[in-house]
Formats: C-alpha cells, structure tokens, sequence
C-alpha cells in the first residue's frame, strides 16, 4: 500500500514523529477511512435521511474535481471555487480522478471533504436572487460569507444508491439558475449537478449520467464516508496549522502546474 502524505509533507516539511503516528492510528484502526471504490459499491446502503426539500428528478450530472486547470466549458478552470479563491490549497493539492486511493485522492491527505459538488447558483455575485430564493438565508452563515457554500444535498443514482455531498461551487455553465436550483424549474444549461470523483466513484457514474438530488439539513445526513472523511479533514487541518501550514507565504501554494489546452478535459 502506498503510504499517504501528510499535509505538510508537500512542503518538504516532515510532520512530527507524535503527529504521525497519530495520523496513521487513525488510518489504520478506522475501518471506513481505508475503504476503496469496490467496497463502497458492496456496503449496505444507509438508512436514508428525511428531507422537507423536493427532489429534482433527472438531472444531467457532469463530473469535476479541484484543481482542474482547463476545460472547453471552464475556461478559468477549478484552481479556485466561487467561494474560495485557494481551494487547491485548501484542500491539499489537486483531486485528481486518475490518481485515487479508493475514495480518496491518491496523492495528498485531503483537508477538505472529498464529497462535494457544484450547483448553478452564486449568492454572493447574485445577492438579489439570493434573497428571493435561498429559502435558508441568513439562518446559516455569518454576513459577508456565502450562504449556500458547504449546505448538503442527497444524490440518487440509476440503481437508488444514494451519497451525500456538500456544496462547495457554483456552476456547471451558469451561475444563476436559482430558479432550478431552489425552485421547479428544469435546469437552463445541458447539465444541472457537477459531482466530485468521490461521489462519482460511490455512485458509479460515468460522464453525463442522470441522478436526482435535493437538500437535506446537516441534522439529516446519516452516517456514511462523507462524514467519516470530513472528520479526519478538521483533524489534517488542525494538524497543518499546528506545524505552521497556516503561515505559509502565498507563493508557496501547493496549486499544480498549468497544462496545455487540451492535454485533461474536464466537465465545467
């Protein structure tokens, strides 16, 4: 088995002998932190949360990951998301659907849930839409920051096998679909969902599957590797910050490298 990186490995700095044991305890002794694509398929399904928001039904889902560089629908790529201008950084470096360790990225510890999606909203750039439709606004999240950023939602893929995602992006094409995002209507661009490499692994999707999917509360969301991954995410944070992650000059980002047009497409 390849040995995974500490956060602060990509730096050339080591973690401390402590530290590292007790990440690789963690690793080694929880059961679901180790569990690869084939076993996800295999697990009995969670029960599944209650929810008061509808489903949209049907929806084209299109796959994209952080650090995405380039893509004929992207242009800007995914080094940063609408909420987040150092999202590659924050989450660790590039979550690469080539190389995967099961569920997880296969080249860092990622500090970020590995389960996330994009939907076609942004409050922040479209603050008006926002307040007619985010039928949560201002219950969630501190003025100044985004209210929709990090809100689950529960996917349904073909065969009823469901995962549970969090928000992290606006997008794919268009930014403000509030109408189908938070109300009936059907999406206006080709697709409505980007989905993460984790989620599309747990899933088995493809490229242009059809899923439904709607919101669920924090409070809904039952035990499942989404949770599992997003606790060991606060402990590598935690960890960076202590050995001075945190304090890093912007230089030294772990961003990866541009690409030529065209050499990996993605989906956005």
């Amino acid at each position: 088995m390849r040995p995974i990186r500490g956060p602060g490995d990509r730096d050339g700095k080591r973690l401390s002998r402590g530290t590292a044991l007790l990440l690789w305890a963690l690793l080694l002794f929880c059961p679901v932190a180790g569990l690869d694509s084939a076993d996800a398929a295999g697990r009995k399904e969670p029960a599944g949360g209650s929810s008061a928001y509808p489903w949209h039904r049907g929806i084209v889902s299109t796959v994209f990951w952080i650090g995405t560089d380039w893509a004929p629908q992207s242009p800007s790529g995914n080094l940063r998301s609408s909420w987040d201008a150092h999202w590659v950084r924050h989450y660790g470096g590039e979550d690469s659907p080539v190389a995967r360790a099961g569920l997880l990225p296969g080249t860092h510890a990622a500090t970020l849930n590995p389960f996330y999606v994009a939907l076609p909203f942004n409050d922040l750039a479209h603050p008006g839409l926002a307040r007619k439709w985010i039928p949560w606004d201002g219950s969630e999240a501190a003025d100044g920051r985004s209210r929709c950023e990090g809100h689950w939602v529960e996917i349904e893929g073909a065969s009823g096998k469901r995962v549970y995602a969090q928000w992290m992006d606006a997008g794919p094409f268009v930014s403000d679909d509030a109408a189908y995002v938070f109300g009936a209507h059907r999406p206006r661009a080709s697709a409505g969902i980007d989905v993460s490499p984790a989620v599309k692994e747990y899933l088995g999707l493809g490229g242009r599957d059809r899923v439904n999917w709607r919101f669920v509360e924090r409070r809904d969301v039952p035990p499942g590797p989404w949770i599992t991954y997003l606790e060991e995410a606060i402990l590598y944070q935690a960890i960076k910050e202590k050995d001075g992650g945190a304090g890093r000059a912007e230089g030294s980002s772990s961003e990866p490298s541009r690409r030529k047009k065209g050499q990996r497409t993605g989906s956005r």
